[in-house]
């Protein structure tokens, strides 16, 4: 893209969420989220807060129109949560998925318990193996009623464009984003792919699992379609937010039971969403390290910034699957939807770099992602193309280490005692990480 001088149209934040497991110094898991939160709570940290299971914990880093204040803020919290964590002989594992097989302890908060009666109980504890990390981006200026957390009708015409776009963008560069954060080759002790947390979380047809979480919903936990129109998106808000009403009064609870979810926003988990607090949200990415979360963010940043700013059009075309996130002027090419989802989706969710296709891909949209940012910035996105020369995630990382101890692909499945000493090995890395992250940002602004 061309670095044109333009006023910004606002003052656009970027905000962080992030999930981890707790383990024991064995590595294998514990259900001691409690005892964190216990703590917190006492030391009045309120971004630190609890998750669906009582082995996950989150921490919500405030947004700032700089990243790099995000960052640093979300490095200070897991500093803090590794420190009280280490008294309570608690180590945080940050990976997308447990490695080994175990039993989450689900929540029985209301709005769980919903969504227990709706998924089934079963299938509802994948949601307590899986973790990720949420990267939020300011809805365009004008679209978002904070009072009301709706979307507004009446807007301009080119704020209502730039929705869209955004909104089509982010779901095209999902294969890409979701490749680069991967870090689950294995869930249950089971290898199912590169991303087996996107796999078991999503799952559905369109990924070949039918016992995924979303599977039989996958309206409000798939990769949604792409949209022509802002209308089109507020009406696929509200049909789904009437679809979830109907699941909840087929339970025959009160329909007063909606009022716990604090917007029509509020009733949909798709990787890429509008969120009630005026965001544009990618939630589809695994959880991984520091390094490669603050990677991530900026990308996303420096992407929709120039995106809303510039008003590019992301236009679905043929050209999209030939030479994906191309640029010509003002436009840039993706991919048509249906072969996002049905082929780049499951392609790297399963072979991640070690298909050619999904390679590619990834590396066009890291090339469209450094002409959007800032030279002085482009260190950030240093790690992924590391990744891209070695054609290794952090799941084929895990993988190698797993080989290395007697893994074969052929048998699918680890032992408890090898999944413990995977993460084992990342929940001792994260410090490191952390450490190492603060060093590469300190003299950055993104």
């Amino acid at each position: 893209m061309e670095n044109l001088a333009k006023r910004p149209l606002k003052k656009s934040l970027t905000g962080f969420e992030v999930e981890l497991f707790t383990i024991n110094r064995e590595g294998y898991i514990v259900w001691e989220a409690d005892k964190l939160l216990k703590k917190s709570k006492s030391d009045r940290n309120f971004t630190i807060k609890r998750e669906c299971a009582a082995n996950m914990i989150e921490i919500a880093s405030y947004p700032s129109e700089n990243v790099r204040n995000t960052m640093d803020y979300l490095l200070r919290e897991l500093e803090y949560l590794v420190s009280i964590s280490e008294k309570e002989k608690i180590l945080l594992c940050p990976l997308g998925s447990y490695p080994g097989k175990f039993n989450p302890v689900m929540r029985n908060d209301r709005q769980y318990s919903i969504k227990e009666s709706i998924f089934g109980r079963n299938r509802w504890k994948i949601a307590g193996r899986c973790v990720g990390f949420h990267c939020h981006y300011t809805l365009p200026k004008g679209i978002f009623d904070a009072q009301l957390r709706v979307l507004k009708m009446l807007v301009k015409s080119k704020i209502k464009d730039s929705l869209v776009n955004s909104h089509n963008l982010l779901i095209a560069a999902d294969p890409a984003l979701t490749v680069f954060m991967q870090s689950s080759p294995f869930y249950q002790g089971k290898h199912l792919g590169k991303d087996s947390r996107l796999i078991m979380y999503r799952g559905g047809v369109h990924l070949g699992n039918r016992d995924g979480l979303y599977a039989n919903l996958e309206e409000f936990g798939g990769l949604p379609p792409y949209k022509l129109t802002a209308f089109d998106i507020m009406d696929i808000v509200t049909t789904r937010y009437e679809k979830w009403k109907s699941h909840i009064k087929s339970l025959g609870l009160n329909i007063k039971t909606l009022s716990l979810y604090g917007s029509i926003l509020d009733t949909t988990w798709n990787p890429v969403k509008i969120n009630p607090n005026g965001t544009l949200e990618q939630r589809g990415m695994d959880m991984n390290h520091p390094i490669y979360i603050a990677g991530a963010g900026a990308i996303i940043k420096w992407v929709l910034k120039r995106l809303q700013e510039e008003y590019y059009a992301v236009v679905p075309s043929e050209i999209g699957i030939k030479e994906p996130f191309k640029v010509e002027d003002d436009t840039i090419y993706i991919p048509p939807y249906p072969y996002v989802r049905n082929e780049l989706q499951k392609l790297s969710a399963y072979k991640g770099l070690e298909s050619g296709i999904v390679y590619d891909y990834c590396r066009r949209f890291l090339k469209l992602a450094e002409s959007a940012m800032p030279k002085d910035r482009l260190k950030l996105i240093e790690p992924f193309k590391v990744m891209l020369s070695r054609r290794k995630t952090i799941s084929d990382e895990i993988i190698d280490f797993a080989g290395k101890r007697g893994f074969k692909r052929s048998n699918k499945f680890i032992s408890n005692k090898l999944a413990a000493e995977i993460a084992l090995h990342h929940s001792e890395r994260l410090l490191k990480e952390i450490i190492s992250t603060e060093n590469l940002i300190k003299n950055y602004i993104y």
